[in-house]
């Protein structure tokens, strides 16, 4: 009994220790199927996010190309000022690098980097521009003489999601070596040889920040870096080292060391733009030193390889001192590497630091850019637009935008000056202006402003003000009137009672005073309120409305004597599509400002073509064109002359009433421009259409001389020559006392002479 009682508490310990073992290895195969399930799923994870899309990259919005060829009128600063808006850097000596230009007496030299976006590629070239008399005469490039160049666009907007990243991809075979091993040297030099945990790197850091009793070397690999940056949260805690180290061994088993590099390139943080992140190698090389990642020189790639330790501390815009002291120790320690020279590393620590600093304004023709991103919400989801990485190709010539931007805040500055009082102070409610220039041939928008100050006021007035055109509207109105009339025919410009509806109504002149019988062609170019409506009623106001509808005006029309003054309301950008049709041959374009959307693979998933509706004959077009020449070289805008406007030109003025409204809209052979003037609570200005609009429309065409050409307008078919007396409308005598040079559409050219004059001829 004893015996067997002794047995009993051994048997139990036995039965215990099993139960334990038993335990133990439900925790083992349970910890075991843990880390199995852990490591799937971050597998998973990991696989899912690296193969699909790696970053949101926000959609870019570009301007077109600038054009340069011999005979243009260009001068070697205006060159320079464009060169410098695109980030490029003055160079100290030859040879001369991708993204750098050195000027010369009459001469400026530019080794033009590579452009290279999804659907539009510009090589890189070394260029030579020669000058003379504020001409650009030659343009020499290694394959001899060129008749003609393509500035690449500006990149003029971005957009973003709400992280706004600023991020240009790269691929590791665009890297140099030099920035490869700067970045290398200086954040993992076993980059190469570990497995994506660098444990004598990590045991030497600990043992570095315990000498020194405090944090001051870190242990991370790039692996690691890259985790940090793209997976997990900026905390310090054991969770989240223990997730970057498992996520770094997983990631080093699926991807090569360079695919590794070539994702902490591009993800890598940077340094800020404002309110915008600067991430990766790509970005970092256009907007600290304005080049293409391939081109940047030692002292470059070693100064941004400095910057990942602490980006705005080192950033050489900022902080020039503190970046070119980080940029040597990057230098020294490649030298220590063996990466680099001892002369290499003496050369490149004594280089300036040399940055690009663009003459643009943060926000590059605000106003255009909202109008294209109203086109591109009608046709992508804003997540897309915000993280797919679309490249954007509008019409937007860049120099013309920020010369109409520069006109428009000058130019009513100068007007506010002129119509301020004591009694109503300008600044209370300031005067706002829009401006519209276009390509009448192809319809393309090459500026558009659509108010003073986009950061007081995002209201696009040039798309959406509804605004009274008055005088402006009356070419359309005799445009109507060219199948019965002639512009020597006579108009009564009387005063006239009209009925409109239970009351009566009497049109008045500008001056205040009729002159009684005056020809069509003076009506026009002196703007005669009275004599316009006698054409219209006798023309009908139907026949207008028609004229107008088939010009694009979609506002309500009624038909009322009062309407050919232009009563209603329109917006500029009606407007200014009207007037296009007078100077493209009677066909009236499409108005275009978004060109192409290209996918980052290169798919163009949009594009838009150039379109033309037929409104009238190039003869009639040609005739109201020719009146509106002598609106400006007689008529209502001749003081464009006094304003140096000294091209040939047609124009129209148009004030409303009690001078609400002022506009002008001039054109060239090549170059259409509308500017309206007026405040937004529509009070007076004070302003007629020729002392406040076309002020501001002489000043930009004078800052936009270099890229538009003015000649003379083309007479087409249709159109003949005749003298006649102006008297009795018919072909002249000798013994007409006044002669005057006309043009008549073929079909109602006088045949027979003056009979008011020759009677015995």
């Amino acid at each position: 009994m004893l015996r067997n009682a002794r047995y009993k508490p051994k048997r139990s310990r036995i039965k215990k220790r099993s139960l334990w073992f038993k335990v133990l290895g439900f925790l083992v195969v349970l910890a075991m199927l843990f880390g199995v399930g852990f490591y799937c799923y971050l597998y998973v994870e990991i696989k899912q996010r690296f193969e699909s899309r790696r970053w949101s990259v926000p959609s870019r919005v570009f301007s077109a190309t600038v054009p340069l060829f011999p005979g243009q009128v260009v001068t070697p600063g205006q060159l320079k000022k464009m060169l410098v808006e695109r980030r490029y850097l003055e160079g100290a000596q030859e040879p001369l690098r991708a993204g750098e230009f050195k000027m010369g007496k009459n001469a400026l030299s530019v080794h033009f980097r590579e452009f290279r976006f999804p659907g539009h590629a510009l090589p890189p070239q070394r260029v030579q521009f020669e000058f003379a008399q504020n001409t650009l005469m030659r343009i020499r490039g290694s394959q001899g003489d060129q008749a003609f160049l393509e500035l690449e666009p500006l990149e003029i907007a971005r957009l973003f999601g709400h992280e706004r990243e600023s991020r240009l991809l790269i691929n590791i075979k665009q890297v140099p070596r030099h920035l490869v091993d700067a970045v290398v040297g200086i954040e993992d030099h076993r980059f190469y040889e570990h497995g994506g945990m660098d444990w004598r790197g990590i045991f030497r850091a600990l043992w570095t920040d315990v000498r020194a009793r405090r944090v001051v070397q870190g242990g991370s690999t790039i692996t690691q870096q890259l985790v940090k940056n793209y997976f997990l949260e900026s905390e310090r805690s054991f969770k989240r080292k223990f997730l970057e180290a498992s996520m770094a061994l997983i990631i080093e088993g699926l991807y090569g060391k360079d695919e590794i590099l070539e994702m902490y390139l591009n993800e890598i943080y940077m340094g800020q733009k404002g309110n915008v992140a600067i991430h990766g190698m790509g970005e970092a090389a256009r907007y600290y030193y304005g080049r293409n990642v391939e081109d940047l020189t030692l002292a470059e790639a070693a100064a941004l390889a400095g910057m990942i330790r602490a980006p705005n501390l080192y950033s050489p815009l900022t902080n020039p001192e503190p970046a070119r002291e980080r940029r040597n120790t990057v230098l020294k320690r490649m030298a220590e590497l063996g990466k680099i020279s001892p002369q290499d590393y003496e050369k490149a620590s004594i280089e300036p630091l040399k940055v690009t600093r663009s003459l643009l304004p943060l926000s590059v023709a605000p106003y255009f850019v909202d109008y294209v991103r109203q086109q591109l919400q009608e046709l992508y989801a804003p997540e897309v637009l915000a993280s797919e990485g679309l490249n954007i190709y509008t019409t937007l010539q860049p120099e013309m935008a920020l010369a109409a931007e520069n006109a428009v805040t000058e130019g009513l500055r100068e007007l506010e000056k002129e119509i301020s009082s004591k009694d109503e102070p300008a600044g209370d409610r300031p005067l706002q202006a829009a401006l519209i220039a276009i390509q009448p041939k192809t319809g393309s928008v090459l500026a558009l402003v659509g108010g003073r100050d986009y950061g007081e006021s995002h209201f696009n007035r040039a798309l959406f003000a509804q605004r009274q055109p008055g005088s402006a509207i009356k070419p359309f109105v005799y445009l109507s009137a060219l199948d019965r009339f002639t512009l020597a025919s006579r108009l009564s410009d009387d005063a006239r009672r009209y009925s409109v509806g239970s009351d009566f109504w009497t049109p008045k002149n500008y001056s205040g005073r009729y002159r009684g019988n005056v020809s069509f062609r003076t009506a026009l170019e002196d703007s005669l309120n009275a004599a316009t409506v006698d054409l219209a009623m006798s023309v009908g106001l139907e026949r207008i409305v028609a004229t107008l509808r088939s010009l694009g005006i979609q506002s309500p029309l009624e038909a009322l004597p009062s309407m050919p003054l232009g009563s209603f309301e329109v917006t500029p950008l009606e407007l200014t599509g009207a007037y296009a049709a007078l100077d493209n041959d009677g066909q009236k374009p499409y108005l275009l400002s978004l060109k192409e959307v290209v996918t980052e693979g290169g798919d163009i998933q949009e594009r838009r073509n150039v379109d033309f509706s037929t409104v009238t004959t190039p003869a009639k077009a040609f005739l109201i064109t020719n009146v509106l020449e002598g609106v400006v070289t007689r008529g209502t805008a001749r003081n464009l002359k006094r304003w140096g406007i000294d091209f040939p030109c047609a124009g129209k003025t148009g004030t409303t009433s009690d001078y609400r409204d002022s506009w002008f809209v001039g054109y060239t052979t090549d170059l259409l421009t509308l500017v309206w003037v007026g405040y937004d609570d529509n009070r007076s200005t004070r302003l007629s259409g020729s002392a406040g609009a076309a002020r501001i429309w002489a000043k930009f065409m004078k800052s936009a001389g270099p890229w538009f050409h003015p000649q003379a307008f083309r007479i087409p078919p249709g159109v003949v020559q005749r003298v006649i007396c102006p008297e009795s409308q018919q072909l002249a005598s000798p013994q007409c006392p006044e002669k005057r040079l006309e043009y008549f559409l073929a079909e109602n050219a006088p045949s027979d002479y003056c009979v008011t004059h020759s009677a015995q001829w």
